[in-house]
């Protein structure tokens, strides 16, 4: 199986967000988002798109970009697997409390599962509480393992599942199997049924592993305005066109803190209202982050932020390659966009 083609998974154009009736008024502020990266040393914006009451208000690409480009959205994927965990779930095949090992069979386990891997359930995998001591992102990547689902539970974890919050995109991996091994398709060609194309998205790439799971916390491609359609439908809390896709308790759920990336119990008041200001600490979701300013994003490597503003009514869609710079570009989004929406 090809490790990669941006041949699409489906054919046809992506539909359009309308665009409002003051589109433009917004651009030489938002420009300014444009201006500070290229004056960071990199000129590498490459997309963006704002969005005011489901319409388009703001749009701009970069030379050599385009709204047809594909781009890799890296750790931004996250948050598509995590919603095909919510679709399964409103399809009644499986629950956030579930045993993870309950959903492979005896030739993907261990001879005998430690305690750990026997308590590890699909809410630890959702909100990076698993306890593995490794990250299988690498070697699926590279593809240097016939059997990446057996590599990850056989993996030594290094703490208690649930117990605290350790990133590891390995953990959105054994997701996006669970979503295959409970419906029989991968987890590419069930979001296409379920998001995809209700959303007008055909134009889109999804990585697999080698023994054909989505990858699921990488590997997806997509344009900007698809992008923005996402961060969207979460706005909306799951209905699209007047129609309900997801249920609204998937959306409460998922986009508040269920847990804290530091030890929120044992951390002192002072230094916790200290970290007020700062966008990786104010907890994580469901496969998201919450951020400042009551919003909260998909984020991926570089710089690929959909940023949900629910107290705006409004989204922000950037895809870039920022390198260092990623803090200071969501610190400008909120500087020259969210103060003026």
């Amino acid at each position: 199986m090809a490790a990669l083609s941006l041949l699409c998974a489906c054919g046809g154009r992506d539909s359009h967000l309308p665009a409002a009736a003051d589109f433009g008024a917004y651009d030489e502020e938002f420009d300014k988002v444009f201006t500070e990266v290229a004056l960071s040393g990199t000129t590498e914006l490459h997309g963006m798109m704002v969005l005011k009451d489901g319409k388009r208000i703001y749009q701009r690409w970069d030379t050599g970009y385009g709204p047809e480009h594909l781009n890799i959205l890296w750790s931004a994927s996250k948050t598509f697997t995590s919603t095909a965990i919510g679709f399964a779930i409103q399809d009644g095949l499986l629950g956030l409390d579930d045993k993870v090992i309950s959903f492979f069979p005896p030739e993907d386990l261990p001879a005998e599962p430690c305690a750990e891997l026997q308590a590890l359930t699909v809410r630890d995998l959702l909100i990076m509480s698993s306890g593995f001591s490794e990250d299988a992102l690498r070697p699926v990547r590279a593809r240097t393992t016939e059997h990446p689902v057996r590599d990850m539970l056989a993996t030594p974890f290094f703490f208690e599942p649930g117990s605290k919050y350790k990133y590891n995109s390995g953990n959105t991996f054994l997701l996006s199997a669970i979503v295959t091994r409970v419906t029989g398709r991968t987890t590419a060609d069930y979001l296409n049924e379920k998001l995809f194309q209700p959303l007008g998205i055909r134009r889109w790439h999804w990585d697999e592993s080698t023994d054909g799971y989505t990858v699921g916390g990488w590997g997806l491609f997509l344009t900007t305005e698809s992008m923005a359609k996402m961060g969207q439908f979460y706005l909306q809390k799951g209905v699209w066109n007047g129609k309900r896709l997801l249920d609204e308790a998937w959306f409460d759920e998922a986009t508040r803190p269920q847990i804290y990336q530091y030890d929120r119990a044992g951390t002192d008041e002072a230094t916790i209202a200290a970290m007020a200001d700062d966008d990786w600490r104010q907890g994580y979701g469901f496969q998201l982050w919450v951020c400042t300013h009551n919003s909260y994003r998909m984020d991926g490597a570089h710089g690929q932020f959909i940023i949900v503003m629910p107290e705006k009514n409004a989204v922000v869609a950037i895809s870039s390659h920022s390198g260092d710079y990623k803090r200071k570009l969501l610190k400008s989004v909120w500087t020259h966009i969210y103060d003026k929406l």
